[in-house]
Order: C-alpha cells, then sequence, then structure tokens
C-alpha cells in the first residue's frame, strides 16, 4: 500500500479488525493509484449504493482523484466498526475527510463513502479576526467582561463570583475543552486555538441577544484580546479585562497542586514549571484591565472586580481600582 494508513494502525489490536478500517484501506488504495485497484468494486459495495453510483463510475472517479492525493498521505484516522474516516492532505496542503460506511453483517460491503473537505465548502464564513464590518446587531448596556491570567491565578473563582453577582453567564475555556475529551479533544492540535474560537462564538452569541457575557480564559494571545475588543466595539458593548494575579509563588504553586475543580474530561492539577514559563512571556494587557491579586481576601477582590466592571453605570471617574493598579 502506497499510503501510510497502516503504519498508523498498524499494532492496534481493536482497530485491525474493524470491517470499515479494511474497507477504507480500499478506497485509499484506489486514491493512491494502486496498480489493479477497482476490479472486485462490484463485490465491494451494497446493492442499494450500487444502484445509487455504478461501480464501474465510482472506480473511473477515484482514479481521476490520483493527481490530487497520490501518494496519499493520512494526517488522521478515526476508526469504528461501522463508520472509518481517514484525513488526508492533497498536494497543496489542503486536508480532505475520506468517510466509509460499511454493512453491520457480513460480508461488511460499502454502503456509503465520499470525499468531503475538512471544511465543507457549502457552509457560511467562520466569525473574522475583526468584526469592524461584521453585520450584528447592536447591545447597548451589555457588557462583553474577560477574566484573564494563568491557571493557578484564582480567575475562575473571581470569575464565577462576579457572574453570580451580576446575573451574567460565564463561559470557561476549560470547561468547553473538557465536553470535547469523549470525541477525541485532548488530541487536537490547536486545543487553545479551538477554545478560544467557541468563546468568541458563545460571546457573539450573547451580545447579538442583547445580554452581556464573562469568558474565563487566559488570553495569552494578543490577536485574540483584538478579536474580542472589536466584538464589544462592533456590538456597542463594553469592554471590561480583569487579570487576575497571584504574588505569592508559593501560594500559586499550592492552589496548582492541590486545586479540584471537578470539570469533566479536564484535568485539575496543572504543572507549575509550565505556568511559571507562561508567567514570564504574559504580556500586559495595559491601561485598561484591572489588575487584581487573589491573595488578598475573597471579598475585596471581588469588590474591586465590581467596581471596575460597573464603573460609568455607578458613576465614577476613573476605571481603575485605586487599591490594585493595572
Amino acid at each position: 500500500m502506497g499510503h501510510n494508513g497502516k503504519t498508523l494502525v498498524n499494532g492496534v489490536s481493536r482497530f485491525a479488525q474493524s470491517p470499515a478500517l479494511r474497507r477504507l484501506e480500499w478506497v485509499l488504495d484506489g486514491l493512491d493509484g494502486t496498480v489493479g485497484w477497482g476490479a472486485d468494486a462490484a463485490e465491494a459495495f451494497t446493492p442499494e449504493f450500487a444502484a445509487f453510483v455504478a461501480p464501474d463510475r465510482y472506480v473511473e472517479v477515484t482514479r481521476g482523484r490520483t493527481a490530487k492525493y497520490a501518494p496519499v498521505v493520512v494526517v488522521g484516522l478515526d476508526v469504528g466498526e461501522t463508520t472509518a474516516r481517514a484525513r488526508i492532505r492533497q498536494h497543496d496542503g489542503t486536508v480532505d475527510v475520506v468517510t466509509c460506511v460499511v454493512e453491520p453483517e457480513h460480508p461488511h460491503r460499502i454502503a456509503s463513502t465520499w470525499v468531503t473537505g475538512l471544511v465543507p465548502t457549502d457552509l457560511t464564513p467562520r466569525l473574522p479576526s475583526d468584526f469592524a464590518d461584521y453585520d450584528m446587531p447592536t447591545a447597548p448596556g451589555a457588557r462583553l467582561i474577560v477574566f484573564s491570567g494563568l491557571p493557578g491565578s484564582g480567575k475562575s473563582t473571581l470569575a464565577d463570583a462576579v457572574g453570580a453577582e451580576l446575573g451574567v453567564p460565564v463561559f470557561a475555556a476549560d470547561w468547553l475543552l473538557g465536553a470535547l475529551t469523549p470525541f477525541g479533544g485532548r488530541h487536537l492540535d490547536e486545543v487553545l486555538d479551538v477554545a478560544e474560537e467557541m468563546l468568541t462564538t458563545l460571546a457573539l452569541r450573547q451580545l447579538a441577544a442583547g445580554q452581556s457575557v464573562i469568558l474565563d480564559h487566559p488570553v495569552e494571545q494578543v490577536a485574540t484580546r483584538d478579536r474580542w475588543r472589536s466584538l464589544a466595539r462592533r456590538a456597542g458593548a463594553e469592554f471590561r479585562v480583569v487579570v487576575c494575579e497571584c504574588s505569592d509563588q508559593e501560594v500559586h504553586r499550592a492552589r496548582l497542586a492541590s486545586r479540584s475543580r471537578g470539570i469533566p474530561g479536564w484535568h485539575d492539577a496543572s504543572d507549575w514549571t509550565d505556568v511559571r514559563q507562561r508567567l514570564a512571556e504574559f504580556p500586559s494587557w495595559g491601561t485598561e484591565a484591572l489588575a487584581v491579586d487573589t491573595t488578598r481576601p475573597r471579598e475585596l477582590s471581588l469588590a474591586a472586580a465590581l467596581r471596575h466592571i460597573t464603573w460609568e453605570e455607578r458613576g465614577y471617574g476613573s476605571l481603575q481600582d485605586p487599591q490594585t493598579p493595572a
């Protein structure tokens, strides 16, 4: 076989016996341009699928695609008993998905198979990086509130407390990512990008409905900060940022080692070495953010955050908490 599908699954016994995988490999052989491939096509399909796509036509179309794929490079594989999918790379770097569904009973003929782009072309465009020209209703009086800071800084605890006080929903990156774990989410290459896209979508949905929203995420990427700032501006909403910090390194380290958040599908403890490195590289938010030292008593941190978030509403003159400058 010219492609590297077998390389991905050899030695994994529960995959080796999957009828769907064996049929998928047959399809990939066709895309790979294997000599003599397709002679058994009439026996490979269920009668229903053969009535929909004639076997000789399927062979012709598949052979015509070898110029895009051969030699086939498999960059991802999802295998079940009756459905298997391979993500394969075109010569230009684009990734497509080959899906193969087989009948549940022997001889497990192909009931359907198709090739689509990783991002189907018939979908509406994804959200922009800058919302300046995005078509959406405005949300006067609403707020986009961001709680930023690294793991163990206390941002989730404070975000939840502020959300309860103001009656504003809190969307946390770790809860969203934990929900993806049963579907292979822990193995995604750009897991933080996935979290940020989901948070952006949820924030857009809330603001479009005229409602405030709290986002709980480290937000280490300046581009993400700019994107959320532009979303708030486009929606006519206030943009408020609270950066949580823990000034005592021993306390911070102890929090990471002992915390028990109970997030389904996600971890509790974090690696102190990783967090310490990220702290050293954490970009400043500047004067628009309120910095809160969470080693202070909880009620003081909560009061400072609430003053910062509702400052204009209460008629104060400055956005900064005089006790905790950013």
